[in-house]
């Protein structure tokens, strides 16, 4: 390590680099997960590597712009509904983010800002249609597109899946070139922030 002093960021600072909110920071500082030192006056001052390595552990770099894979999150808890959607979306050459609670669904959402949200609206732990307007309320992730991927066919529970933020909605069972063009679309379009 050089001389120069090296670069010591305030929560707020750390914050707007990971995308969260300081409570986060300090949540994770708190929690050990990422080192600090306390200014005399109590205040966290995290250095810009100790910061580096917590973002490298729990993936938390901005993607390459030139990257052209595009991410799709899935959150579903059903695994045979996953592992058919992953290797239907790996094969079409889409990164993935896989999901099964509730608490990791925001969390990941404005963290890795993928560029379209599967969702799943009936799960035992998830209510689909909370899920889906907590992420349309943040705004982080209020311009991601949403597809509804379920069981639900009911007319009023389909009005009820676009009225809390959906953009596009897939039975299940569902076939293979039905959800790659719903993605396609989706990902192709992005949402047009209201």
């Amino acid at each position: 390590m050089s001389d120069r002093e090296q670069k010591a960021y305030t929560t707020f600072e750390a914050a707007k680099i990971c995308h969260v909110t300081h409570h986060s920071i300090k949540n994770w500082i708190k929690q050990g997960l990422i080192k600090a030192s306390r200014t005399p006056g109590g205040h966290y001052r995290i250095l810009e590597e100790d910061l580096d390595s917590f973002r490298e552990q729990y993936d938390m770099f901005p993607r390459d712009k030139g990257s052209s894979k595009k991410r799709v999150m899935i959150v579903d808890d059903d695994p045979d509904a996953l592992s058919l959607m992953e290797k239907i979306l790996t094969d079409e050459g889409f990164e993935l983010i896989k999901v099964s609670n509730a608490t990791e669904v925001g969390l990941k959402a404005a963290q890795l800002s993928p560029d379209l949200i599967l969702l799943d609206f009936l799960m035992p732990e998830i209510n689909g249609f909370e899920v889906c307007k907590a992420l349309r309320d943040n705004e982080l992730t209020r311009s991601t597109p949403i597809m509804a991927v379920t069981c639900l066919t009911k007319e009023q529970d389909i009005e009820r899946i676009f009225e809390c933020g959906a953009d596009e909605y897939l039975a299940k069972p569902f076939k293979v070139d039905q959800l790659l063009e719903k993605v396609r679309e989706l990902i192709g379009s992005g949402r047009v922030a209201e």
